[in-house]
């Protein structure tokens, strides 16, 4: 398999879309149909140069701050309930203790 070279202006883009844009790497690398792990370096050399451990996100509104958390809620919900599925079902299957 062939790798594929990408010129300096495209990396700029795509680390120009990452940063104003606050989207996810995989999100801007799907976008530009690059390998997300072809993308990673080009953002982790970014921070090197600027001298940045993170990228900042763009500030969010309290309407997409609370959509944000009602799908996190909604997330952890259905996570507990398949725990307490999986506890009962297992629960179910230890062996009885025998009288002696």
């Amino acid at each position: 398999m062939t790798q594929r070279k990408y010129n300096e202006e495209l990396k700029t883009e795509v680390i120009n879309t990452i940063v104003e844009s606050g989207r996810s790497v995989a999100e801007v690398a799907r976008d530009y149909d690059i390998p997300s792990n072809t993308v990673y370096p080009w953002v982790e050399r970014y921070k090197r140069s600027q001298d940045i451990s993170c990228l900042k996100k763009p500030e969010e509104t309290p309407e997409q701050e609370i959509a944000r958390l009602k799908k996190e809620l909604h997330r952890a919900k259905m996570e507990r309930d398949i725990l307490k599925k999986a506890t009962a079902y297992f629960a179910a299957l230890e062996p009885q203790s025998t009288r002696g």
